[in-house]
């Protein structure tokens, strides 16, 4: 075992070791602070950490957490009330649903999620300071996209999205509702995000395209939503449904339909964004970042979509298979975005000390916390430490400086 010296303003002496995975001295703690490797364990479980998903450590990959997935640069704190938020909607769409309201039902299944997703942005700032304009973009982008996708549609998106009981499945028209209709949508709620990312300066990171194709997608299913929910204004106050099926068309149009859009195209942009970092890691799995697995995922599960929705199925097998495809997405977006924050580490660097915000320890910046194995880039940018000093021979300097 061997010690790295400090200048006067980093942490007085730290012990180090040589990572098994990567190479690389790093502090001796539970976590590789430059690959993430739990260093506890060993083998394939330990670099590839599937028990410890590297935007939130404490939760494994494999988990059906939706705010977790969807805020993924959330602090450890900012979890609760944004859990407590998304609980209120929820209650608000049974409420409604029960009353059977028109407008306030279409309100509340329209505007919900992307009101959470804006209270995120607000949060975590992504763009650092800059976040109105890129924002804005998506979101009205996303919007006009989504209105001019149901507007044109017509027909074809009521019966994409709305259960029929005449069309056969081998029908042309149910064809294109079940394909065409679904895919064009798909590819329409990637354009906000790569507008952005052609008109973003500077650093860029992975969780920036997450922020941007969510929120693009999130545009387009608010405006989808009112557009194509907008019939039951003509029925007065009240939808004259009963509870099931208004309950039904909410947890469709208000839930699944922005929660999988928002997850599917923010892993588009997720691994559009991305770039790997200049060393090796042990991890491997770097087939699961590429934005050609991610566009083909978003396709399988909207068109799977498609087809349930003009299927003739009762309104209980209709949520239940839609929830079911929102666990499968939330997973799936889950074990990429882990693998892209493995792959997506910085040149090896140990920086000033901070309190991470995820475990509250006294940490050297690095590119993972040391303690609980937080990577660096999925913490908010204002929770980072700025300035980050390189390791020359086991020794912290000042950049620019020499030892």
């Amino acid at each position: 075992m061997s010690e790295m010296t400090s200048s006067p303003t980093d942490l007085p002496v730290l012990a180090t070791i040589g990572c098994p995975f990567c190479a690389v001295v790093v502090p001796d703690a539970r976590f590789c602070g430059a690959c993430g490797a739990h260093l506890v364990h060993s083998g394939f479980r330990a670099s590839q950490r599937l028990h410890s998903y590297a935007a939130f450590p404490d939760e494994p990959v494999f988990r059906f957490a939706v705010v977790t997935s969807l805020f993924p640069h959330l602090s450890h704190r900012a979890k609760a009330p944004f859990r407590v938020g998304f609980g209120v909607f929820l209650v608000l769409l049974l409420i409604f649903a029960l009353a059977g309201t028109s407008a306030p039902l279409i309100a509340v299944a329209a505007l919900s999620v992307p009101l959470l997703f804006l209270l995120y942005i607000w949060e975590v700032d992504p763009y650092e300071g800059s976040f109105l304009p890129p924002t804005f973009v998506c979101l009205l982008l996303g919007a006009g996209l989504g209105a001019g996708w149901a507007i044109i549609g017509g027909s074809y998106v009521d019966k994409a999205l709305v259960p029929s009981l005449t069309n056969s499945l081998t029908s042309n028209s149910a064809i294109v509702a079940a394909i065409a209709v679904p895919a064009i949508g798909q590819l329409l709620m990637c354009v906000p995000m790569i507008i952005v990312r052609r008109l973003q300066r500077g650093q860029v990171e992975s969780l920036d395209g997450f922020v941007a194709g969510a929120t693009g997608a999130l545009g387009f299913t608010l405006a989808a939503t009112i557009d194509l929910m907008s019939p039951w204004l003509s029925n007065g106050q009240l939808t004259h449904e009963s509870f099931l099926a208004n309950i039904t068309q909410v947890i469709l149009r208000g839930v699944t339909l922005p929660l999988i859009s928002a997850l599917a195209t923010g892993f588009i942009g997720m691994a559009y964004w991305a770039k790997t970092g200049s060393r090796a890691t042990s991890a491997k799995g770097i087939w699961l970042t590429s934005p050609g697995l991610a566009l083909a995922l978003a396709f399988v599960v909207q068109i799977g979509l498609g087809f349930t929705d003009i299927a003739a199925l009762s309104d209980a097998v209709l949520v239940g298979i839609h929830l079911a495809a929102l666990g499968v997405l939330t997973v799936a977006m889950r074990v990429g975005m882990h693998y892209v924050l493995l792959h997506e580490a910085l040149d090896v660097s140990i920086g000033a000390p901070r309190v991470c915000a995820n475990c509250s320890h006294l940490v050297p910046a690095m590119a993972f916390c040391p303690q609980c194995g937080v990577a660096e880039r999925a913490i908010s940018r204002p929770h980072r430490q700025p300035a980050t000093w390189p390791l020359i021979n086991g020794v912290t300097t000042p950049l620019g400086e020499s030892t």
